[in-house]
């Protein structure tokens, strides 16, 4: 009866992934396309490259977090969680300001586009941790 539980756990998590990761892939399509079809120009193009880059980079490192701290113990878990999180605020904050001064992006696109994409990736990872530990506790049951 667990391995069926199981099963079925273990089936519905593609579909979820592959809607949720499919979002910001469809994103960037979007824009490839408004940029060689001409409607976005350089400037622009490269402030929304750059938000989605900066973005999916910090969800990225939270994934990796996630999973590499979610069999250890509990104190060693959040400080993994709370010790990624401060390290991926500053490294976001380093990469908007250099990205602000040095690389003569568009602000309100730039900015649009990271937070947006921020929260969206804030929201896929609270989803995958709650995931994983539902998954670990259908089958320690």
């Amino acid at each position: 009866m667990i391995l069926r539980r199981e099963i079925k756990v273990r089936m519905k998590k593609p579909k979820v992934y592959l809607v949720l990761s499919a979002i910001p892939v469809i994103f960037f399509i979007i824009i490839l396309n408004f940029y060689f079809f001409g409607t976005l120009n350089s400037r622009e193009f490269n402030s929304l490259f750059y938000g989605f880059l900066f973005s999916s980079l910090n969800f990225f490192l939270g994934v990796l977090s996630i999973h590499f701290g979610f069999e250890k113990s509990d104190n060693i878990f959040l400080i993994i969680i709370l010790g990624g999180l401060s390290i991926r605020l500053f490294l976001m904050l380093i990469l908007i300001v250099i990205a602000l001064k040095f690389l003569f992006v568009s602000l309100y696109s730039f900015i649009f586009t990271t937070f947006i994409l921020y929260f969206y990736y804030l929201i896929v990872e609270i989803l995958i941790l709650t995931e994983k530990k539902n998954f670990t506790l259908k089958t320690k049951q």
